[in-house]
């Protein structure tokens, strides 16, 4: 697991991350998308891979990954990164995790296999909510 995750363990956030959609395809191109990446393409996608992604809405509590190539087993976030286990698969997912987790507006998905090997690589800027700044009188 060192070559996986090469932090001791209590430096990892275990994420709670639930699929909302897994289906078989022909994609065998490991690759990840991120939140809005998958609204813009999201009809371009579905012409061209034939999965007919569910109806989709932003939110501000959860953000949303589709993942192609491989099958996401466990997620693990650690300062810029989130460490997606994964086994190669032809499949598409949709995944929603919980924004709440990131604590850096840089973050950078990684699926990678057991062994560390890297499948995909994703990069994103996501905007931290504001804190209320309040007066206490």
């Amino acid at each position: 697991m060192r070559a996986l995750y090469p932090y001791p363990a209590v430096q990892y956030i275990p994420l709670n991350f639930k699929v909302l959609l897994q289906q078989e395809s022909k994609s065998s191109r490991p690759f990840i998308l991120i939140g809005r990446e998958i609204f813009t393409q999201q009809e371009a996608f579905g012409a061209n891979s034939g999965v007919q992604l569910p109806a989709l809405k932003e939110t501000t509590d959860q953000l949303l990954l589709m993942v192609g190539g491989f099958e996401p087993l466990e997620m693990k976030y650690r300062g810029f990164y989130i460490t997606i286990k994964a086994v190669p698969r032809p499949m598409i997912g949709l995944i929603s995790v919980p924004r709440c987790y990131f604590y850096k507006e840089t973050l950078v998905f990684q699926a990678k296999t057991a062994d560390g090997k890297l499948l995909a690589a994703k990069t994103c800027q996501l905007p931290l909510p504001r804190r209320r700044v309040g007066r206490v009188t």
